[in-house]
């Protein structure tokens, strides 16, 4: 059985610093190679491919940079960064006094049923993507989705649903969570919005039981989301 944190996948990580009192974003546009169009951004881009990191670069010195995995992804970059601004002649702070805060993390993750789960499915859905592996069932990855794999197939009625991942009912969500925490509008964006006030977060949920959550600055902070909203949800199971 897979844990809460094996089945999260952080997609992005924005994080905030400041490299030096100030940056001369025309040079180092020229020395860098770097995105700079002032009339439409008043940021020089920096582009790291692996990992794959945009860097934005102000005047200020200050620095906000976006796309990372995790926390080790934005100071590989930063220190990258910092590095090639050295060498091309540009001034900044040793990277010993560089401070680096994460404003944000995004991730998505996926709702199951519980592994004693005694229900059985009641009819075939071939939108719930499965694979046959080890005399058991598994939910496909994306990526064998993707590439249309061909032991992907769909649910067949009478299956266990245990362990599966779970469908939701967004409508009847609306009436089960709290009133004044909770946007749904399905003409306008196909999810349920739940603003969490502790951890602060909030997650957009989905009917095919997707998350994404966002505004966490710490994994923990996502994994605490998780919890609670399942804990939420354990007595719509039987419903």
């Amino acid at each position: 059985m897979l844990s809460d944190e094996e089945r999260l996948t952080v997609v992005n990580v924005v994080a905030s610093t400041r490299v030096a009192e100030e940056l001369d974003l025309p040079d180092i546009a020229i020395q860098l190679n770097c995105e700079y169009e002032p009339e439409q951004f008043p940021g020089v881009v920096y582009r790291v491919v692996d990992p794959k990191l945009a860097i934005l670069m102000f005047r200020s010195g200050r620095a906000v940079c976006t796309g990372g995995k995790n926390e080790d992804n934005i100071h590989t970059g930063i220190k990258r960064m910092t590095e090639d601004l050295r060498a091309a002649g540009i001034d900044t702070w040793d990277l010993k006094d560089v401070e680096i805060e994460v404003q944000n993390m995004v991730a998505t993750y996926s709702l199951y049923y519980p592994e004693d789960y005694d229900q059985i499915a009641e009819r075939d859905d071939q939108n719930c993507k499965l694979v046959e592996e080890d005399g058991g069932l598994r939910a496909a990855t994306d990526k064998e989705v993707k590439d249309e794999d061909p032991r992907v197939r769909g649910v067949k009625a009478g299956e266990p649903l245990a362990g599966l991942p779970r469908k939701l009912n967004l409508n009847n969500l609306t009436f089960h969570l709290p009133f004044d925490k909770v946007e749904y509008e399905p003409e306008q964006f196909p999810g349920l919005i739940y603003r969490l006030d502790y951890p602060k977060v909030v997650c957009l949920i989905f009917g095919s039981g997707k998350m994404v959550i966002t505004g966490a600055r710490h994994k923990d902070e996502i994994l605490e989301a998780v919890q609670f909203i399942q804990d939420e949800l354990a007595d719509l199971l039987y419903s």
